[in-house]
């Protein structure tokens, strides 16, 4: 049996790195643990020869499609005894900063969960292990949800079941929320209106056809939202924001 204290650096936060290490350890009996710092991700490993070999190469050759491993260091260590395998809050040490994952388009499987997941039907900010906000939500590292403008959010039961079962897709998903404890959209003076996101969606779609600009909040900022053709309304929205004569994106 030996011991390796194996640091990865690159982009290994906010790609779901930590659940991949931990399930390909249980996957090849390794005993230990992961982490997540500033500098990268720390895993102590302790097995036979044989099965370190597989979950190093593992490691390189099964990592999540976003990661982007730049270095892998490698030490072995005095043999460490551990019960099992587990995953060790997030630690802050002096030195390099690591790469982190840019916000991940919403997955397919997500876009299902809006559809026929009681607690996320019609959830606008729908996110897994796999896809969601990243880079936006960080205030500082290592990559956590303490860390995260996700803090102030504490999941309900139904969120940690899914943050805590290894076999899940969600398994250590930092942003996981669902419309029971996550943020919400609502229309600035009609907190408390009972349509939810539908109505707002309605209401939305009536401004702009009604020639008004409509501020959306997204998870990194506001996108002005007005009908590019209504020139009553883009030249408002000009004037608004002095940007006389330089083009506007066009979302479709």
């Amino acid at each position: 049996m030996i011991t390796l204290k194996i640091h990865i650096s690159g982009l290994v936060q906010g790609v779901g790195f930590r659940p991949f290490i931990y399930n390909i350890a249980r996957r090849e009996g390794i005993v230990g643990m992961v982490e997540n710092r500033n500098d990268g991700v720390l895993i102590h490993a302790t097995a036979d020869p044989g099965k370190m070999k597989r979950f190093k190469s593992a490691i390189l050759a099964e990592a999540p499609a976003v990661a982007r491993i730049d270095e892998i260091n490698t030490e072995e260590l005095p043999l460490e005894n551990y019960p099992g395998f587990i995953i060790k809050k997030s630690e802050n040490v002096s030195g390099e900063v690591t790469g982190v994952s840019p916000d991940i388009a919403t997955c397919d499987k997500c876009l299902e969960d809006m559809l026929c997941q009681k607690h996320r039907i019609n959830y606008p900010l729908v996110n897994c292990t796999n896809c969601g906000p990243r880079f936006t939500i960080i205030r500082e590292l290592p990559y956590d949800r303490s860390m995260t403008s996700m803090a102030s959010f504490e999941m309900c039961d139904k969120c940690r079941s899914e943050y805590e079962d290894v076999g899940d897709r969600r398994f250590h998903a930092q942003p996981l929320a669902c419309n029971n404890c996550g943020p919400v959209y609502y229309i600035n003076g009609e907190e408390g209106h009972p349509g939810g996101i539908i109505y707002i969606i309605k209401r939305i779609a009536e401004a702009i056809e009604q020639g008004e600009i409509v501020a959306l909040k997204g998870t990194g900022g506001y996108h002005l939202v007005c009908d590019a053709c209504n020139e009553d309304a883009v030249e408002q929205l000009r004037k608004r924001k002095n940007r006389d004569s330089k083009p506007f994106a066009v979302m479709c």
